[in-house]
């Protein structure tokens, strides 16, 4: 429990540190961040601020992206879930890594259906480069496996785009599987049946209350993560 309570508390200040973060990538592919408050907005396009944790440079007020308390809000239920697994060591400082990153990246697409490569390739990278840590301190966990089980689940989503679904969605697979691979085949299944399930329940809700058409597209980032932090609080 106390330990929950401080990944509670380390999340509230990573999440705080990730708002700016999210505010400049809650915008559509190409697109600038724009301040909700500096108004009225040129003729030639948006205003182009640069982001501070308090707000635009220009009014300090709300910009565009995450209010102020759901990053931090997000973050530490992330942090919250990882710690409630129990795992130690260098695996988990990757499932706060993958906390951190999916997190931001939960929150941007959310906002405009996008995962950034600028989050999606440092959430893989430091990923396989702390289970390559859990591996060398020969801590419980094969890190073949979840090499094997990121290629297999790029791969997966890769096949996924052609059918529609985001490049995006099959480069956070790639660290999402990697996490899940390194504990077992189990895991990783487990993941991915979650995220459907998650993904489906969520497109059901949206149909139900008309917030969403049959033909409407729906971010699968967030389920992806949510999936993989169901499976990881679980159990180390």
């Amino acid at each position: 429990m106390v330990n929950v309570l401080l990944a509670v508390v380390v999340g509230v200040a990573a999440g705080a540190a990730l708002r700016p973060v999210v505010v400049a990538l809650a915008v559509p592919a190409g697109g600038q961040a724009g301040c909700l408050a500096c108004s009225p907005r040129p003729a030639a396009g948006p205003t182009v601020l640069r982001l501070l944790p308090s707000g635009c440079e220009n009014c300090r007020d709300r910009m565009l992206g995450a209010p102020w308390w759901l990053p931090p809000a997000v973050t530490a239920a992330a942090f919250a879930a990882v710690a409630s697994g129990g795992a130690t060591g260098w695996y988990a400082a990757a499932q706060y890594w993958i906390a951190f990153m999916g997190a931001a990246l939960l929150l941007v697409d959310s906002a405009v259906q996008r995962l950034p490569d600028v989050l999606t390739f440092p959430a893989a990278v430091g990923t396989l480069v702390l289970l390559a840590g859990a591996a060398a301190e020969g801590e419980p966990g094969s890190l073949p496996r979840a090499v094997a089980v990121a290629v297999a689940a790029g791969v997966l989503f890769t096949a996924f785009a052609l059918g529609g679904m985001g490049l995006g969605d099959a480069k956070l697979s790639v660290s999402l599987g990697a996490l899940l691979g390194w504990r077992s085949w189990q895991a990783a299944w487990a993941g991915l049946v979650l995220a459907f399930a998650f993904g489906a329940l969520c497109a059901l809700v949206l149909l139900v209350f008309q917030r969403r058409s049959r033909k409407s597209t729906l971010a699968f980032g967030p389920a992806l993560i949510i999936g993989t932090l169901a499976v990881l609080a679980t159990g180390p």
